[in-house]
């Protein structure tokens, strides 16, 4: 029997009979596992706290046939501070869903298991830029998962000078002046832009996190994000997307 110490994340609890729940853990050491926790249903559960979403624990897992099942936890950071606030716990839910539905079972990823962590810490934290944050994750991710957009160069001839530059999501970055003509369904994108996305992709969020960004800045990333997430990403957790639309058209971020 295969015993594994790992650090995780719950993305997802499941009842399951009376007392139980299956969950799905991204973890340290095994990636994306799916886990049964029994009797974590109970009140007096030593497991209870650690098989919430969100909770980021030490997990003790035996393997048995194909599932993992949770011995032994020790919580680390529940993040129960996500579900007081609507807004965050909308921007969390389509963070762990984006994971949850596009990541590859048992496929360790070392550096998303750490965004992942950073982002949840950010979240769980009083006046931040919700939107920005989910930006910062949302290209981050796109690097850890191999789509990440070429924002360094020109995409199309390798030339570094960017000015008047455009973004064209089927051409996966940015286009130069000299090569904008050849390509349709360029988008307009501010030089600020895209020395901030450079900026994302070598930095961790946490760093980012401190940057001063403009909202108009802030309004033209989340624009691109989008659509480059949508052409690349097929499964996406479009109920929270919805609250999360509503919660940025209430703010009159598009």
């Amino acid at each position: 029997m295969v015993i594994v110490n790992t650090q995780g994340i719950v993305l997802r609890a499941v009842k399951y009979k009376e007392n139980d729940l299956i969950l799905t853990i991204f973890t340290r050491k095994l990636g994306k596992i799916s886990a049964i926790a029994k009797g974590a249903r109970r009140t007096k559960s030593a497991l209870l706290s650690s098989c919430q979403v969100f909770a980021y624990s030490t997990f003790t897992l035996k393997k048995q046939g194909n599932m993992y099942r949770v011995t032994q936890t020790e919580i680390i950071k529940s993040f129960y501070e996500i579900s007081y606030d609507l807004d965050i716990f909308s921007y969390a839910t389509y963070i762990i869903q984006l994971i949850d539905y596009n990541v590859e079972d048992e496929v360790t990823n070392n550096r998303l298991f750490i965004l992942l962590a950073q982002t949840l810490y950010l979240l769980a934290k009083e006046e931040i830029d919700i939107v920005f944050i989910k930006d910062v994750f949302e290209l981050k991710f796109l690097e850890y998962i191999g789509f990440k957009p070429i924002v360094n160069r020109c995409s199309n001839c390798g030339s570094k000078n960017l000015n008047n530059s455009v973004f064209n999501i089927y051409e996966g970055g940015v286009i130069c002046e000299n090569c904008r003509e050849l390509f349709e369904y360029n988008m307009k994108i501010d030089l600020t832009t895209i020395r901030l996305m450079e900026y994302i992709l070598n930095n961790d969020i946490l760093t980012c996190n401190k940057a001063k960004v403009s909202k108009y800045i802030v309004k033209e990333l989340d624009k691109i994000l989008k659509r480059y997430l949508n052409q690349y990403i097929d499964n996406i957790g479009f109920k929270s997307l919805n609250l999360i639309q509503n919660i940025e058209n209430k703010k009159g971020v598009e």
